[in-house]
């Protein structure tokens, strides 16, 4: 048996050879060849900006290839990234003692909120000069912007949802038009039209208060929506998640197409009521503050993870739409990492940005990387003193870059190959088809892939599944087809056999030859040892024997053997196989053989109809 497999690695190996396409190079493996003509870069690449503001910096965001700086004396500075040589600065309108509490850009970058210490709330379109006060939200802190991810336009922000520092939940949608001698009238009488305020009392547009369980309202940190599907066409389903320093809110509803705005207030009203509960995650020991993010493959598509960074540690795990997580919620498989042990009090996380694989968390001091597939830390990056406390960090959600900023400098992040690792770690726990989608049709990675599945299979006793699995790799024949050999039953070696066999091209006829007498020689083997256990009218032999004749029958198997006839009558013979010999000299048309047979036994009546139907 063993010369079998020496015949048919050496048939291989010169097939191999023989093939035009083939490249040379170091071998990695069986069959592969190293392609790598680079070093890999690091996943995460900093550059500082070559930037000197022309005051301290106290906010940045970035969008879309659009970055918004503000400064510490009101001054905003704005850059389109595609032209980073015509800076934009916006002079803020300001009381003496006013300062610049939060700025919110929405994901395509168009449009622009900005919370004033004083609560007062300016809108800053990007085609404008100047910001329009939000007249109707004087008095509230905006502490938090829900953007609406399905907006496609540039002159409004469509349903938004702003959260404040008392805890309250807002709904507006703010407009950018161009009519400067109605230009104000016109914002104002849009914003009377969808958020009614009220200086006392509940207002239409006051959607939620969150309390907390507490005398004192908790400031909403986070606030993240998105459409879910839904069965219903004139109907549209939302999931709301909402954050405070302490609490993770999660409010799911249907909203009518036709509604009239405040488009959630219906949403809400359902909780407000009684009809439904909202379904929370309270975790202890906050900071007094909280972040909350969602990760989209693509802009516009729906979100796949989320990570809220709380008091301790960072709560994070998938979103799942499709109602796996239950009926009141879209958090699934989540898992709270806690803070690295060598954090101590002073250094708290200021920030944090999410992406794919990594939860990237900002430091006074440095910046960190955890893997979210293995809570590893895979990057942490040290700044220098002399460049000044850290304050920020955001996330460019189109184009996926990532920013940090000082006082006094710019720093951006290009993210490379971030799932060159993730393979391995799949592979790790377990989950191979998880792996098989991130070898990025590397044939050499899949081959890696595979093996460990087979190898995983066979150690759980599945030695069929096992056999299937090796049959699609590059490892050794002979070594695999050794391995199967010494199981009890050859049921593996079969399978393994036979899917080698399946992928063999029409021009591999050495190699083909080989692998079907081998497999004859399996068939014949386990129908004697049936029959040697007196099991010959048992299922199994007829079984066995149906497979048998079924696999000769195949048109590759049957080209093949009809050109090598002989080696399997002899075959079939040194078995004592008179009922397949039979069988297979009548699918070979060897009528006068057949009849010659049913002479020789006396089997006239077999002998004459064999002749009739000629």
């Amino acid at each position: 048996m063993a010369s079998i497999l020496d015949q048919y690695e050496e048939e291989s190996n010169r097939a191999a050879v023989r093939r035009p396409n083939a490249v040379a190079g170091d071998m990695i493996g069986p069959g592969f060849i190293d392609a790598r003509l680079e070093t890999d870069a690091p996943i995460f690449l900093k550059k500082k900006v070559n930037f000197k503001p022309p005051d301290q910096i106290t906010h940045l965001v970035v969008a879309n290839n659009f970055l918004v700086m503000a400064m510490s004396s009101n001054l905003l500075m704005r850059l389109d990234l595609d032209h980073p040589d015509e800076p934009d600065e916006v002079e803020l309108p300001r009381a003496v003692d006013d300062s610049i509490h939060k700025i919110f850009l929405d994901p395509a970058g168009r449009h622009l909120i900005i919370s004033m210490s004083s609560q007062d709330n300016l809108y800053l379109s990007r085609n404008w000069k100047k910001p329009k006060l939000i007249t109707k939200m004087k008095g509230h802190l905006i502490e938090s912007v829900g953007w609406n991810w399905q907006n496609t336009s540039d002159n409004t922000t469509s349903a938004i949802l702003l959260g404040t520092s008392k805890g309250l939940i807002f709904e507006t949608d703010l407009a950018a038009y161009e009519d400067s001698r109605f230009f104000q009238a016109n914002i104002e009488q849009y914003l009377k039209q969808n958020i009614e305020l009220e200086t006392s009392g509940k207002s239409s547009h006051l959607l939620f208060k969150l309390l907390q369980g507490k005398d004192k309202p908790e400031p909403v940190t986070g606030l993240e929506f998105d459409r879910m599907p839904h069965v219903d066409m004139n109907m549209y389903k939302y999931y709301i998640l909402a954050t405070t320093p302490g609490r993770l809110y999660q409010f799911i509803g249907q909203v009518s197409q036709v509604s009239e705005p405040p488009m959630f207030l219906s949403l809400f009203q359902q909780y407000e009521t009684g009809t439904e509960h909202p379904q929370f995650l309270e975790l202890p020991g906050d900071f007094g503050y909280s972040e909350l993010h969602l990760f989209f493959p693509k802009f516009r598509q729906q979100a796949t993870k989320f990570a809220w960074m709380a008091g301790p540690g960072i709560y994070y795990g998938d979103i799942n739409v499709k109602g796996s997580a239950g009926p009141n919620s879209v958090l699934a498989n989540a898992k709270l990492l806690p803070y690295m042990k060598d954090d101590d009090k002073a250094d708290r996380p200021l920030s944090m940005v999410l992406t794919e694989f990594h939860m990237l968390v900002l430091y006074p001091g440095s910046m960190k990387a955890l893997c979210s597939l293995n809570e590893e830390l895979v990057y942490d990056d040290q700044y220098p003193d002399r460049v000044g406390a850290l304050k920020g960090i955001c996330k460019d959600v189109i184009k996926g870059t990532i920013w940090t900023y000082t006082p006094s400098s710019v720093f951006k992040y290009k993210v490379t190959k971030e799932d060159r690792r993730i393979r391995t770690m799949y592979l790790d726990k377990g989950e191979f088809e998880m792996a098989k989608e991130y070898c990025k049709d590397n044939p050499m990675h899949l081959d890696m892939v595979l093996t460990k599945q087979a190898e995983f299979l066979f150690s759980k006793g599945k030695y069929e599944e096992s056999a299937a699995m090796y049959a699609l790799t590059q490892n050794s024949f002979e070594e695999i087809a050794l391995k199967l050999i010494k199981l009890p039953q050859n049921d593996a070696l079969k399978m393994f056999v036979h899917k080698k066999l399946a992928a063999l091209r029409p021009q591999d006829k050495t190699q083909m030859t080989m692998l079907v007498t081998w497999m004859i020689e399996l068939f014949l083997n386990q129908l004697g040892e049936l029959k040697e256990q007196g099991q010959d009218d048992t299922s199994e032999y007829e079984n066995t024997q149906e497979e048998f004749r079924k696999f000769l029958t195949q048109q590759k198997v049957k080209e093949c053997v009809t050109h090598n006839r002989s080696v399997v009558y002899d075959l079939i013979a040194s078995h004592g196989d008179v009922e397949d010999l039979v069988f297979f000299a009548v699918l070979m048309k060897d009528f006068e053989r057949v009849i010659s047979h049913h002479i020789q036994h006396d089997n006239y009546r077999g002998a004459l109809e064999v002749l009739t139907k000629q």
